[in-house]
């Protein structure tokens, strides 16, 4: 018989997979009627998870203090792509309070980066994770307008933020 164990001391600093799996509990629990309706589909799911997901990884940047309550939603999406290594292309354009949104090279993509088939099927977390940060940061309701995704290649994702 083998016996092994393992320990870790607490690094502040990578809390980001922690406060992601928090982000998903609260969004399973808050969001589980919209999640669980065969119309919304797996895009529309992971839009909602995504966005509790962001919240909680914007809270940990605050924490962190690699972004401030004051920073622009510019920043904010500087900052979670420095930190997190979702994508190796992202960019932003604020019109008013809609966020226009544009992904190239995903790091995360379930299809292009993880070989999943999703039977025609999109469950981006990108657009959902952008959303919440700076929905978060910025103290508004991030409200979901239009989500274009051609796995792995360019995503579109607006947004506005009310």
């Amino acid at each position: 018989m083998s016996f092994f164990r393992f320990r870790r001391k607490k690094d502040p600093s990578r809390n980001y997979m922690n406060r992601m799996v928090i982000g998903l509990g609260a969004g399973l629990v808050k969001a589980r009627d919209a999640i669980l309706n065969p119309d919304f589909g797996p895009q529309g799911a992971m839009d909602v998870l995504a966005t509790w997901m962001g919240q909680e990884l914007a809270k940990e940047l605050l924490s962190q203090r690699v972004i401030t309550p004051t920073s622009s939603a510019e920043e904010v999406l500087e900052r979670l792509l420095e930190e997190l290594r979702i994508a190796e292309d992202l960019s932003i354009e604020m019109e008013g309070d809609t966020a226009h949104v544009v992904v190239q090279n995903c790091l995360v993509c379930p299809r292009r980066v993880g070989g999943y088939d999703l039977e025609g099927h999109t469950s981006c977390p990108v657009g959902g994770l952008v959303r919440g940060a700076i929905g978060l940061v910025l103290g508004k309701t991030p409200q979901l307008d239009l989500v274009d995704l051609k796995t792995g290649e360019i995503c579109k994702t607006d947004f506005t933020l009310a």
